[in-house]
């Protein structure tokens, strides 16, 4: 039963990263200012269909996949069990993001300047797992002297939505820059970090094993997780969160474009710097202490009866302090960073040889850099990516990323014009779709706009 409970935990918990690599600078798209507000734009004016602009939903756990445990391939389940936490590292982690956007315009303010505005929602979940967390779950403190140690467990969980503003402005013929300020409005948090502590079992003097818990320092904040006596959570109170009647943060979006030559362009970004404050409904928990027992002698006294188990929690109480916390707090966003380099090439000419678009390239070939630092846990990942016009209607763009969950995640872009009417659909780890339990990550964006563009 407890093997079985260990893997419907860590499976179950298999939630992602917040790369968007075949969005990031996806040609056209109104969408691409949220990954870079630097971007260059081609746009009049857009307006997204509300709640239809832009669905996301990214989901990834770096330890296993379903397939792993659940193939039928004639290996005993828990054979399969024992071998995922064999192969498990010293730390893996599990995420979860979706974000909708509620919300989403812009129009030209010059030829040279873009303002870009909107509203979405986002729900965001990342939790770091130590290995030895695991071990002790699954195998019990078999293992004498071993320290099981919680210094890497972090997770955080958190409900918000993000009203934001942005500007990009062409300051000369090779640079465009931008920046876009973010106003969050928090309808709840979960977080840990920073956790220290350890368990360890060794031989004992005056019984067979003693117990340690040494050095525990665990905090966990919540908001919003444990509300006031009385307090209802249906539609009127989670919008009024949304809007601005939760806890409020603000938060800084910065980026660029320089095309380094005529076809050779970089790009970077850096997203969500900023914070907010929680200070409603808040409650925290602290944890701190040492702690040994190595049992207790048994004294049978009729006339002077003991009571053993009420005088061992009184001591590990004594020992192990646990206190209620309602102080406010302050969180930091978690930062992305994007960087790129491109090379276009491919103009398109008509039958008599003659340029039919002096600026348009039809093709578009680069790599893209991506690092996601939390104070939960930080990583990285690289894309390769080619970029092909398929006529007037059709862009598309094909993605090769290696990141902590997969070294051969294949992604696909496809991005429609017709008119004024925009459509966009991008996913990745598509190899994945021959065994969809086999993933370890998957990643998918799609849209619809409204875009009016400037005349050539």
């Amino acid at each position: 039963m407890k093997k079985l409970i260990v893997l419907i935990f860590l499976v179950c918990a298999t939630g992602y990263s917040q790369n968007k690599q075949v969005l990031y600078d996806f040609s056209g798209l109104p969408q691409t200012l949220l990954l870079n507000p630097g971007a260059e734009v081609d746009h009049k004016f857009h307006v997204g269909l509300p709640l239809l602009s832009q669905l996301s939903v990214q989901a990834g756990f770096t330890g296993f996949s379903v397939y792993d445990i659940f193939a039928d391939d004639g290996i005993d389940i828990n054979d399969k069990i024992r071998n995922a936490v064999n192969n498990y590292g010293t730390s893996e982690f599990i995420a979860f993001n979706q974000q909708l956007e509620v919300l989403s315009g812009g129009f030209s303010l010059k030829k040279d300047s873009y303002l870009s505005f909107g509203y979405y929602q986002e729900l965001d979940f990342l939790a770091k797992i130590p290995r030895d967390i695991v071990d002790l779950f699954y195998d019990g403190n078999t293992d004498i002297d071993r320290r099981y140690s919680i210094n890497k467990l972090a997770s955080r969980a958190e409900l918000f939505g993000v009203l934001h503003v942005g500007l990009s402005k062409r300051i000369n013929n090779k640079l465009q820059v931008g920046g876009r300020f973010k106003i969050y409005s928090s309808v709840f948090n979960a977080s840990t970090k920073l956790n220290t502590g350890s368990f360890y079992t060794e031989e004992g003097i005056n019984n067979i094993y003693t117990q340690h818990i040494e050095n525990v320092n665990l905090l966990m904040q919540t908001s919003g997780v444990f509300l006031d006596n009385g307090e209802d959570v249906d539609g009127s109170y989670v919008k009024n969160k949304f809007l601005f009647g939760g806890d409020l943060g603000l938060g800084l979006d910065l980026g660029f474009t320089y095309r380094l030559k005529k076809q050779w362009i970089a790009s970077g970004s850096i997203l969500d710097l900023g914070f907010v404050k929680y200070s409603k409904n808040v409650e925290s928990y602290s944890v701190k202490g040492n702690y040994k027992v190595e049992g207790f002698q048994l004294v049978f006294d009729p006339n002077n009866p003991q009571n053993y188990w009420n005088d061992l929690k009184e001591e590990f109480d004594n020992s192990i302090v646990l206190d209620t916390l309602y102080k406010s707090y302050i969180t930091l966003r978690p930062v992305k960073l994007n960087g790129s380099i491109s090379y276009s090439f491919g103009q398109e000419y008509d039958d008599c040889r003659f340029l039919i678009n002096p600026k348009v390239y039809l093709n578009k070939v680069g790599l893209q850099l991506y690092s996601n630092i939390s104070a939960v846990h930080s990583y990285i990942a690289a894309t390769l990516f080619y970029e092909r016009r398929l006529g007037k209607h059709l862009q598309t763009k094909i993605t090769y990323t290696a990141d902590p969950y997969s070294f051969s995640n294949i992604g696909l872009g496809l991005s429609t014009q017709f008119g004024i009417f925009n459509a966009y659909l991008v996913a990745d780890n598509l190899l994945s779709l021959r065994n969809l339990y086999n993933a370890k990550s998957t990643s998918f964006q799609l849209g619809v706009n409204f875009i009016i563009k400037h005349k050539n």
